[in-house]
Formats: structure tokens, sequence, C-alpha cells
């Protein structure tokens, strides 16, 4: 624990020597701590760059990445000679602003709103499969991060902004890091499967075949753990969480108001995935361009934050790329050539994702088609929305900002493009033309695009991420939009100030409501998270084989997920059929959801045998799987042999093929 500690400190100190020289030299007319913040964020982007550039070049070890580093790090010192007294200093006297007693309870009423939601979810670890941690943990604890987010939120704009954004940044990182502390064994499906491919290369330098996007989180990871010493686990448990954190508190610094951040699906980022932070480089892209752009030199940060966006997840990565572009013709004298650059790229933006995603399935030739029929039917776009009452005023409030949360930022944008029109503010022009191109390309992904090779729900979940780019995009637009309305209800009654202050903590509450599934009266969570007995279970399974032994176990992706935690990728067949099933529209997987969303049979068991070739398969049933106990009855009446983990949390089916029955 004292060389993780330490380990930590000297990366923290490391990234700060260079964030507090990239900031200077790249952001003078910002305060010293954003400065910094920002510059720490870039180098942290740039070894996420050189990272990469080592794991496709030759193998990820200690010397090559040590490598690396002693360049990254003597480039930046070099690129950043004469940093010095360039950043506004933060003065000690302004800490506290003007007021200094209203910032005193502010402060005060943030700090205990953060000690008792930490309280709330410190006392209630789950371990258990449930549905929604609300079903464990108290929905009124919401409250209390919800109180603070205000608090911080009023504290950075009427009080003192260097407290504000040391208590936002707190309250963030508090509301972000909940998913660590109440899922001890692990939340969610791809953080699994990630780490394991992490721990992979760590173990063996590279792993095959090299995927083509990812490595921007991995680099980072591999930085911290081989050359750190820190545990991969511990890693990705805080990454995006802490980056996240600073993110959007820089954010919340540089728009008008920052309240629009309440407003992107905070549940992006509380665990690590590639996506998680590819959204991340995209809103520092986004929020790192200049209002006025005099010279290239003015896009560097934001072309090293769009660049490592799209080598962590080009769906994110791809749109950041083409902004920077498009904000670069800002340069060009006006001239035919610069308007058409910038409508090609405007095109090009709004076509270059579903192009990619038709690429992408041509590579792994996958069946999929487009047509025009449905195109113009905007009616049929998969748009979310809450509009009725349910009987309960509180969560009526809170669904109706959940329910319709990319809607409210896309007409919060288009007020914002409305009310500033005249303004004529390029950075703004340019957000609301790449919010557009990225909503025609979720129309085309969503009505023109059939991806019959997945499962159904991924289909949707290609689109929505879209959608949720878009609102990235709209995030500077949309914050203008409440900057004018905050104005008007500042001169206007106390009353209208007061339901100002209500509908801010209704918009927070429902941030942090809307951070985890929910199974209450409007929506129904179908998702359970990984728990003691499915780490139990694939223990149980495991102790049955020999350790080369070949078989293939059909289970949920929960189950999945704790093999792939303890066991990695212990074995695969014809190099694509890992042994457990992975959701991602694999043939083993859909052999999974025949035997339990229709019946179980002998005869769909050795199909799935047979993709594998293997001999020898297990089926496990949860508990809490719908109809579980007509599908364990009747998989009693085919199977060789069975077993039951934890008493009956999960049950366990062996079937054998003929050959290896006899």
């Amino acid at each position: 624990m004292a060389v993780i500690f330490l380990s930590f400190v000297l990366i923290f100190g490391i990234l700060t020597v260079l964030g507090r020289r990239i900031g200077a030299t790249l952001f003078p007319a910002e305060t010293r701590g954003i400065a910094t913040a920002i510059g720490a964020l870039l180098a942290t982007a740039c070894f996420s760059i050189g990272g990469t550039v080592v794991f496709y070049l030759t193998s990820v070890h200690v010397l090559t990445l040590s490598i690396a580093a002693a360049v990254m790090i003597g480039g930046i010192v070099f690129a950043t000679r004469g940093w010095r007294s360039r950043t506004e200093p933060s003065l000690p006297q302004t800490i506290f602003g003007a007021n200094r007693g209203q910032t005193v309870a502010l402060l005060l009423i943030a700090i205990v709103s953060i000690v008792a939601w930490w309280q709330a979810i410190l006392s209630t670890p789950i371990t258990d499969a449930v549905r929604s941690p609300w079903l464990v943990l108290s929905p009124i604890s919401i409250i209390a991060p919800a109180i603070a987010l205000v608090a911080s939120l009023v504290l950075l704009h009427r009080g003192s902004k260097l407290l504000g954004s040391l208590a936002l940044f707190a309250t963030l990182f508090s509301i972000f890091a909940s998913a660590t502390v109440l899922f001890p064994l692990g939340y969610g499906f791809d953080p699994f499967l990630h780490r394991a491919t992490i721990a992979h290369i760590a173990e063996h330098g590279t792993i095959a075949p090299k995927p083509l996007y990812y490595i921007g989180e991995y680099a980072i990871e591999l930085f911290g753990n081989i050359l750190g010493g820190i545990p991969i686990a511990v890693i990705d448990a805080f990454l995006v969480p802490l980056i996240a954190a600073i993110t959007l508190t820089i954010a919340a610094r540089r728009l008008p108001t920052g309240i629009a951040i309440l407003l992107i699906a905070l549940s992006n980022f509380v665990t690590t995935t590639p996506q998680s932070l590819a959204y991340v480089f995209t809103i520092l892209t986004i929020v790192t361009i200049p209002k006025s752009i005099q010279r290239y030199r003015d896009l560097i940060a934001p072309s090293i934050f769009a660049i490592a966006a799209l080598i962590t997840h080009p769906i994110a990565g791809v749109p950041a790329c083409f902004f920077v572009a498009f904000c670069a013709t800002r340069v060009w004298d006006q001239s035919p050539m610069k308007t058409i650059a910038r409508s090609l790229l405007a095109v090009g933006g709004a076509v270059a994702l579903p192009l990619m995603f038709a690429a992408q399935a041509m590579i792994r030739k996958a069946p999929m088609s487009f047509s025009f029929d449905h195109l113009w039917k905007l009616n049929e776009l998969p748009l979310t929305g809450f509009f009725f009452s349910q009987g309960n005023t509180w969560l009526d409030a809170l669904y109706l900002i959940i329910g319709n949360i990319s809607s409210i930022i896309l007409i919060l944008a288009v007020v914002g493009i409305v009310l500033r029109y005249r303004s004529r503010i390029a950075s703004a022009n340019d957000a609301g033309i790449m919010t557009l191109a990225l909503f025609i390309s979720f129309a085309i992904v969503s009505l023109g695009i059939d991806f019959s090779y997945l499962i159904d729900y991924e289909r949707q979940d290609f689109a929505l991420r879209l959608l949720l780019i878009a609102t990235l995009f709209a995030l500077p637009i949309a914050d203008e939009a409440l900057r004018t309305i905050a104005d008007r209800v500042a001169r206007s009654s106390q009353s209208h100030s007061a339901a100002a202050f209500v509908v801010l903590f209704i918009v927070s509450s429902a941030a942090v409501y809307g951070l985890y599934p929910r199974h209450d009266g409007y929506v129904r969570s179908a998702a359970f998270n990984v728990s003691q007995a499915d780490f139990d279970t694939v223990y149980a399974i495991h102790q049955r084989e020999a350790e080369h032994a070949d078989y293939i176990v059909l289970s949920n992706q929960a189950t999945a997920a704790a093999a792939l935690q303890e066991f990695g990728f212990r074995k695969y067949y014809h190099t694509d059929i890992f042994y457990y099933p992975i959701p991602t529209g694999g043939a083993l997987y859909q052999s999974y959801l025949s035997m339990v969303d229709t019946a179980p049979t002998k005869e769909t068991a050795l199909t799935a045998m047979n993709l594998a070739g293997v001999s020898k398969a297990y089926f496990v049933v949860s508990d809490y799987w719908w109809k579980s106990n007509a599908i364990i009855e009747n998989a009693k009446q085919q199977t060789d042999n069975w077993f039951a983990v934890d008493g009956g949390e999960t049950t366990i089916f062996i079937f054998r093929s003929e050959a290896s029955a006899q």
C-alpha cells in the first residue's frame, strides 16, 4: 500500500510540473490552477498517444515505455521552455471572494453533503445480484450530492472561483467514484473485458490481433502499472472518475454558467472504459477551442485531445477531429475555397461515422444493409421521452429531466443559437454545425442502416452513442442559453430566483439518480451486477476441470465478467470464440439466449459445442433470470448432470456430446 501511495504521489508530481509548464504556455490568460489542470490532462493525453505508438510499433514493456516516457517528458519540457509567469496568479486575498460569510456557508454545505454521501455509500457495499443499487441504497441519499452540486455551482459563480472549483471537483469525483465503493466486486461488463485485455498486454507485451482502437485508454493504464507499479484494478477503478471530475470542473469554469454539465448523462463516467475516456477527451477538445482563433498554434491543445479521443474510441474521436479541422478553417481568409472546405467538413462530419460502421461490417463480413425508405421518418428515431405523470411528484420531476435529457440540451442549443445569433460567436457557430452533423449521423444510423448481425439492444446503442456525442458538442451553446435565462431570472423577482434554485436542485438530483440502472414504477431494469455467486460459480466450474481441458460455458454476461477477471483469456476456440459468451453478437451468446429465452435443450447445447469444437458444455442459470424455475426444471430433463452454487443462486447443468459420453 505504501508503494502504491508513493507511486501516486510521484505521478501526481510529474503531471503537476508538466501541467504547470503546458498550461502557462498554451493558456496564459487562465488562472494558474485551471491552466495547470488543463496542462496535466494534456500531458496525460500525450502519454496516451505515446503509449499507443509503442503498442503498434513494438512490444510493451519497461524499457519501451521508459523510452517513450523520457521522450515525451523531454519534448514537453523543451516545447515549454520560457514558460514562467504567463498565467494569472491565484491571489490568496481573493480566496473567499467578495462575500466571505456566503462563501463559508456554501463551502460548509458542500462539505457536509459530500460527507453524508460517502457515509451512505460506504455503509452499503453490494455483493449480491441486484437490478438497481437504489433498491439497496435509499434513493433519498441523492439529496446530499444534489445539494453539494447546487452549493458548488453557486459558490463557483457567486462566491470564490477557487473554492467553488475545489468543491465542484470533490462533489463530481464523489459521485463518479461511488460505483467503486458500492460494487466492490466490480460494476458493468465492459470494464472487466478491458481490464483483462490490459492485464494480458502487461504480461505478454501485446495482444493478437491488435485492436484498431481502445489503445488510448490501455496506454495510460499500462504506464501506471508497468512504470508506476500501481495495480491495474486500482488505476482502472479511478482513471475516468478522476479525469472526468477534473474535466467537468474545467468545463464549468470555461462555460458561461457550467450548469449544462448536469445535462450530460453522468452515468458514462462512473466506470473506466475506452468509450467513457473518449467522451472525456472530446469534452476537453470542445472546451479548449478558443473563441477567437488567430493562428494554428491556438489549436494545439484541442488537436492533441482530439487525437487522444480518436485512438481511444473513434465513435467520439472522429467527430472531435472533424470539429478541430472545421475550427482550423477560421484561420483562413474569407474566400470561396474556405466556404467549400467548411462545407465538405460539415458533410464529412455527418457521414463519417455511418461510413465507418459500414466499413467495419464489411471487414467483419457481417450482414448489413442500407435503405432510404425510413430515412425521412424522424418520428421513428429512438428518442426517449417522459411527459406523463405516474402519480409520484418527486419521481415525475426527476424523470422529466432523465427521460428527456438529450432533447433538453438540444432544445437549449437551438435557443442559444437564436439568442446569440447576432453576436456571431464563431466557436458557438462551429459547435452548432457539428451538433447538427452528428444529429444527421444519428438519424442515418437509426433509420437507414440495418445492423442485423448485432443483438437488438446493441443496434440501438450504436445510434444513441451518436446522440450523446451530439449533446457534448451542444454544451457551449446550451450553456449560453442558460446564461441568458439566468441573467433574466436574476433581474426579475425574488420568487423567480427561488424557483430557479428549485429547478437547479431537481436537475442535480436527476443527474445523480440517473447514474445507475433504475427499477421503480417508471423504469424496469433488466441488468444485474456481478455478484459473489458469479465468482463462486466460475471457480466451481474451473475446479471441476483440468488446467487445459476443453469446454464452453453458456452463461449471462455477469458470470462471464467474473471469469474474465479471475482467469483472463484462458481459452479461445477457432481464434474468435471465447469459452464464455461475450455479448457482442457472438454465436455462443446467441446459443445462451436460445437456452434461456425459449427452452434449454441438449440439441442447442450440442450446436454450441460444435461451434467451438468441444465435447462438453456448462449451462448456468441465475435464480433472478426470468422464469428461472421453469428453465431449471426443463434443463434437468435434458442434462447429463447438474449442481447448485450458493444455495441455489446459480444452477449449473453439464452437457456432453454423444462421443464423450461413450
